[in-house]
């Protein structure tokens, strides 16, 4: 049995898995060598030298893998070796170093190539390489894997909508999105029940900005220095960071003019200089920032101003929402640990259990100034998207995600804490919710820190500057928490 499981891993079969393709010995060799080290390696040599025409990386033949499988059936290995070289082969059948040099050769460099683990599957808040190895993923993919990195009911579901109904154009009527319209109404701030479905966070900040304009009559924009918004066009227009806006020529445009963040005077002056009657922010200031939260008074004298002026204000919860930020339980938005409501606000990462879906979210008397044929999206609110939202946000309801986000945000501020007066390397501790950052004095050690915890089986690719940012997934648990601490501390000790 083991054996034949085994067949079905090296070569596949198109009616189980389509998605696949046979497994090349490369891989095959560098799975012997993850299981059973220095033997693996010697394995792989005298299967090499028995098997004729044998190519590293061409996909083995179906007489190739049963001469690999009589190789290993005449050496007598364990059973439970034979099952985690099967398990290893079904996560890959294609080895780390062609998956690092075939993106080399293809990847349009937008941005650096995250090579160092090549994750295969996911389980809760941990993921696995093609190596075999587990880590406690501190990244959440940017926030859109809250409710795990991978999960049974959204692929049930996704595998049942594909069966029926993959696509469906954004402007037509559908079932899955009337499901899903149903289910989310309990969650949104008060008033905000006009949705225009996108597939990314950077269109969504796009089509906010032009419904934003096209309800004021204005163009001029106010964001905020150190704010993130996405990589479109109009995204990265009004975000803060010049080295993103140099290259295509948005680094002068007249009508995007950037305020001090927690400074309401600054805000008002640039209202009164430019006229702008659209704001733009995060209420926590991720990318940039450092996993930066507004100042309440702030925000309270922001929507003091917005109401004085006549001002939209747009709020960017793409990364903060759905109770990543949440104080209290109830807070699937940031907004509402503010107990303020937006104008105009765009959601997006985790509602979609990780499928892309993202919206921009407005009220009525905003929404009736868009008019047919003023945008518009082939894959927004698709029937796969709405699914997956539909179970994703269901299941955050079920599992009380705000009350678990209220107490592991606790647990880990009071950690931080007790690390910070046992390692003098931590300056600062700032965030909210689980959107958490420690500054460490300089980018230098942001990397030895990020290396060292990688070694210790925690992930984090995410940083600003001097911070070092944790954005876990929002069903971290008790144990998780402690045990990211507890490597973390071993890890501020070598600094």
């Amino acid at each position: 049995m083991y054996y034949n499981e085994l067949k079905n891993a090296i070569v596949y079969d198109r009616t189980k898995n389509p998605e696949r393709t046979n497994a090349t010995f490369e891989r095959i060799e560098e799975v012997f060598e993850n299981v059973l080290g220095n033997k693996g390696l010697k394995i792989s040599k005298d299967i090499q030298k028995n098997i004729k025409n044998l190519k590293k990386r061409a996909p083995l033949e179906n007489n190739q893998a049963d001469e690999i499988i009589d190789y290993l059936k005449n050496i007598h290995l364990n059973p439970k070796d034979i099952k985690d070289i099967t398990e290893q082969l079904n996560y890959s059948e294609i080895s780390t170093n062609e998956a690092i040099e075939i993106h080399k050769k293809y990847k349009i460099p937008v941005s650096h190539l995250e090579k160092d683990i090549i994750p295969v599957m996911g389980k809760g808040c941990w993921i696995r390489d093609t190596k075999g190895k587990w880590y406690i993923d501190m990244d959440s993919n940017y926030s859109a894997t809250n409710i795990g990195m991978s999960n049974p009911e959204v692929a049930l579901g996704l595998f049942n909508q594909a069966n029926l109904l993959i696509s469906m154009k954004e402007d037509r009527v559908q079932i899955a999105r009337t499901r899903f319209l149903k289910e989310i109404s309990p969650m949104m701030p008060k008033g905000l029940n006009y949705f225009y479905w996108q597939n990314s966070g950077g269109e969504a900040i796009d089509k906010a900005l032009k419904i934003a304009k096209a309800y004021t009559g204005t163009k001029d924009v106010i964001a905020f220095k150190n704010g993130f918004h996405g990589r479109t066009h109009g995204a990265v227009a009004v975000t803060w960071n010049e080295k993103y806006r140099k290259p295509f020529k948005l680094h002068k445009e007249d009508w995007v003019h950037f305020a001090n963040y927690n400074d309401i005077d600054s805000v008002r002056k640039l209202v009164d200089k430019t006229g702008a009657r659209i704001i733009i922010l995060e209420m926590v200031q991720g990318e940039e920032g450092g996993n930066l939260p507004a100042d309440s008074n702030f925000i309270k004298q922001l929507w003091e101003l917005k109401e004085k002026k006549s001002l939209v204000i747009i709020d960017d919860e793409v990364q903060a929402g759905f109770g990543r930020t949440a104080l209290k339980e109830g807070d699937w938005f940031a907004c509402m640990s503010y107990n303020v409501v937006p104008d105009i606000m765009t959601i997006g990462k985790s509602f979609g259990g990780s499928y892309p879906v993202t919206a921009v979210v407005t009220n009525e008397k905003i929404s009736d100034a868009m008019k047919p044929g003023y945008d518009g999206s082939t894959f927004g609110g698709n029937p796969m998207a709405m699914t997956s939202a539909l179970i994703a946000t269901r299941q955050m309801r079920e599992k009380n995600i705000t009350k678990n986000v209220v107490e592991r945000s606790k647990q880990f501020f009071k950690g931080l804490e007790e690390l910070k007066e046992k390692h003098s390397v931590i300056e600062n501790i700032q965030g909210r919710g689980l959107m958490i950052a420690f500054s460490v004095g300089n980018k230098k050690n942001v990397e030895k820190i990020r290396e060292n915890l990688k070694h210790k089986g925690i992930k984090t690719s995410l940083s600003t500057g001097e911070y070092v940012r944790f954005l876990p997934p929002t069903i971290i648990n008790e144990g998780e928490v402690d045990e990211v601490l507890s490597r973390l501390d071993k890890t501020l000790a070598r600094l």
